[in-house]
């Protein structure tokens, strides 16, 4: 009887032993399964964009006052992908782009070589001490090379936070919303977008009136149009540390929705303007310009409605935004026109825009 218990008791030893090494295998299963699931939470972080806030303050102040947490227009949500980003100008999820820039003739230099259409005036020699309004400029040759004076009178930047907006005509009221705004594919694509077309033609007419213009085409909508205003935000800081007689700042761009998208001048359909000043007056953000902004923005206005009645819209104040706002104490947006205007009569509206900061500035 002894004997035989022995036997099964080796047995039942025996088999123990075996299972307890198999659960030994166990843990290192599940250590390996966590470390796959890192590894891809890693990647998502990394090259997907997963959202990770940068600020335990911002976090807070989020939780306690949610009316502010979403108050910056197109503020992004920071992550390792986004600040890499920021740091270098190369987008993970690009590699060509990676590449292409380490070629010997970067594709960035293509993205300056645009091929720009500079279309004949037809609302400028409404000015009489306009020179040769109607003459194409010659491409590639400064004003000063071609035997006329330079422009001379004050300098106004354009640029444009919202690079890739374009303009649709009435044909965006058929439900063509993926097509207002051009897929950039890096910072090389030499695209023409619509906002970009309105803004070289501002400045050549500014030109042409005596002005001075940097018109900056650098895209601001990579890797995403929420990381806008913070590429942007760099781009004018630094124009302005090399450019301290800027005299005003326009960051151009076209809206949406618009009601009644044109006015009728002399003849012709011009998409109608609207300024947009955001105050911050709502946002724990600094922004001591926002007065001189407003104050600005309402001279303007009231200057296009004595020249040109029904052509700007009510001037926008946006107390939960700064829009970049508080880096010059003359920085405005101008909507020129909206996705349901064509490109013609954003055009013409920005030679009207001309005539009235000609008398303004």
């Amino acid at each position: 009887m002894r004997l035989r218990l022995r036997r099964v008791y080796k047995r039942i030893r025996r088999r123990t032993s075996a299972l307890g090494q198999e659960f030994q295998i166990i843990p290192l299963m599940l250590l390996a399964l966590l470390f796959l699931s890192l590894s891809l939470s890693g990647y998502r972080l990394l090259v997907q964009g997963g959202a990770l806030d940068h600020s335990l303050a911002r976090s807070l102040l989020d939780l306690g006052m949610p009316a502010v947490s979403g108050a910056e227009p197109d503020r992004e949500s920071w992550n390792l992908h986004l600040f890499l980003y920021w740091l270098t100008g190369f987008d993970l999820r690009d590699p060509l782009r990676m590449v292409e820039d380490s070629l010997p003739f970067s594709p960035r230099a293509v993205a300056q070589m645009r091929i720009w259409e500079d279309r004949p005036f037809v609302f400028i020699q409404e000015l009489t001490f306009a020179p040769d309004p109607v003459r194409t400029p010659d491409w590639g040759v400064a004003p000063g090379e071609r035997g006329e004076a330079a422009p001379s009178g004050p300098k106004i930047l354009i640029y444009h936070t919202h690079t890739s907006e374009m303009y649709l005509g009435r044909a965006s009221e058929g439900g063509q919303a993926a097509a207002t705004h051009y897929m950039f594919r890096s910072q090389a694509d030499p695209t023409i977008t619509g906002v970009m077309a309105v803004g070289r033609h501002l400045s050549n007419a500014l030109n042409s009136l005596g002005f001075q213009t940097i018109h900056e085409t650098r895209i601001h909508t990579l890797p995403s149009i929420n990381n806008s205003y913070s590429n942007s935000e760099r781009t004018v800081r630094e124009i302005l540390s090399k450019h301290k007689d800027i005299a005003l700042v326009i960051d151009l761009h076209r809206d949406a929705g618009v009601p009644n998208p044109t006015v009728r001048i002399n003849g012709r359909d011009v998409a109608r303007i609207a300024i947009v000043v955001g105050t911050a007056q709502n946002i724990p953000l600094p922004h001591p310009n926002y007065q001189e902004n407003l104050e600005l923005a309402y001279r303007i206005k009231n200057a296009c409605d004595a020249l040109y009645p029904g052509l700007m819209r009510p001037v926008q104040v946006h107390k939960e935004a700064r829009y970049n706002q508080h880096l010059h104490p003359a920085s405005l947006i101008f909507e020129v026109g909206s996705v349901e205007n064509t490109l013609e009569e954003a055009l013409l509206a920005a030679e009207v825009l001309a005539n009235v900061l000609v008398r303004v500035l």
